[in-house]
């Protein structure tokens, strides 16, 4: 039974208020695959040597301030076991074939509770895409991988945001970064005031995020934010087909009509 059949049946119908429901919001994710230093078993990959080289350490200004022309990050330097070069730091987020495989995926954010305001994310085994890309290689999960998402938001005063997670980890806010754990490392945190970055109340931002994972045995990936970001999810294949029936449907009472 409905809820408001169910309140109309005991007379409680003026009374009577839906539970609460939490909210969620989805963004759509670009991940890449990359085969690691010595993977050579995976037909047509190249190995990338910023994948699993046996270097751990915490990195800040691997990356520029600013976002590059392109809306990427732009390497900072210098070379380092854990960073080789730009021009290998640059196919991390841009398709480079037979170095790397691009899937979209969605990731969601829930409210904690309905009317918090705060919608989080939360995974101990950040590993969307085992068995996909160029494999696991041989591994328990597929390790070696980077994901950028990219959408927007209207400011208002309080907001935040905040990150823990490993491997890498850059936020930009306006093209400018606000968040900076670079390197390969165990699970970090940092968190951002937006009231501190010299917003306008009322304003649409841009809002970027570059995550990599490049090291076994970990993936830790949680976000917890009160900013409320645009919705960008890709349709489900299903959804593309019942709205191209609808939208087909549409035309022809239309043709009906003249």
């Amino acid at each position: 039974m409905r809820w408001g059949s169910l309140c109309a049946a005991i007379g409680l119908s003026a009374a009577c208020v839906a539970p609460a429901i939490a909210a969620s919001v989805t963004l759509n994710t670009t991940i890449r695959d990359f085969c690691s230093v010595g993977s050579t078993s995976v037909a047509g990959c190249a190995p990338h040597v910023d994948f699993d080289n046996n270097g751990i350490a915490s990195v800040s200004n691997a990356v520029q301030a600013t976002l590059g022309v392109d809306g990427k990050p732009v390497f900072n330097g210098p070379s380092s076991s854990v960073f080789s070069t730009a021009g290998n730091f640059n196919q991390w987020y841009n398709d480079a074939p037979g170095i790397n495989q691009t899937i979209s995926q969605n990731l969601t954010l829930n409210e904690t509770f309905a009317g918090s305001g705060i919608y989080q994310y939360t995974s101990s085994a950040y590993f969307p895409i085992d068995g996909l890309g160029w494999g696991n290689q041989g591994n328990s999960h597929n390790y070696h991988f980077t994901m950028e998402l990219s959408t927007m938001f209207t400011y208002k005063a309080g907001q935040t945001f905040s990150f823990t997670g490993d491997d890498d980890v850059w936020v930009f806010i306006n093209n400018q970064r606000v968040i900076d754990l670079g390197g390969i490392h165990g699970a970090q945190s940092a968190s951002v005031n937006l009231d501190t970055l010299g917003l306008t109340a009322g304003q649409n931002y841009s809002f970027d995020f570059f995550f990599a994972e490049r090291h076994l045995s970990e993936s830790n990936l949680k976000i917890s934010t009160s900013i409320v970001f645009n919705d960008n999810k890709v349709p489900e294949p299903g959804t593309l087909a019942l709205l191209g029936l609808a939208l087909a449907a549409a035309g022809a009472t239309r043709r009906r009509k003249v």
